[in-house]
């Protein structure tokens, strides 16, 4: 499900409008509905066109960072960070090559899955997609800002000494 998201937002800045953009940074909001249980998240992103790093505040302390190659998890409280190489990097042009504009929202396919894409004033408002486990993700955006400043030192993983390496 992260990577699915991670990969679509780095594919977001390929298109013209309101989807064209060199940064973008947000808070968040996620909810993450499975069946009757619903688990809320809430942090913040930075975004370039190569790079995306995600900052989990609540429920857990989570930082994900994200490259065309590679997403590095690190997980403070269980003290372990894990890294993934990606084995196919996502064409990112075509994930939204064919978005199309309808009733106020765009809607974009990755990997198999509708995302479902809002903005207010040119700034990104909600994004919303059905997993392939059948979670119904609804992520809110707030305190957006486009095409600001993003130190490229945002982007490099920190991962304590102490911590465990997991490599998959």
């Amino acid at each position: 499900m992260k990577k699915s998201i991670v990969l679509f937002f780095c594919a977001l800045n390929l298109n013209a409008g309101p989807l064209d953009f060199e940064t973008l940074s947000a808070d968040f909001t996620q909810s993450v509905q499975s069946g009757e249980a619903m688990i809320k998240y809430t942090g913040n992103f930075k975004t370039t066109k190569n790079h995306t790093f995600w900052h989990y505040q609540s429920p857990n302390l989570k930082d994900i960072y994200f490259s065309l190659d590679r997403i590095v998890i690190i997980e403070p409280e269980l003290e372990q960070a894990i890294m993934t190489k990606v084995q196919e990097a996502p064409n990112v042009a075509e994930i939204l090559k064919n978005a199309k504009l309808k009733n106020g929202s765009y809607k974009a396919e990755f990997d198999g899955i509708e995302y479902f894409i809002k903005f207010d004033n040119d700034k990104l408002k909600s994004i919303n997609y059905t997993d392939k486990l059948d979670n119904k993700i609804v992520l809110n955006f707030s305190n957006v800002d486009k095409n600001g400043k993003i130190p490229n030192e945002t982007f490099i993983p920190k991962i304590p000494q102490n911590f465990d390496i997991i490599t998959q």
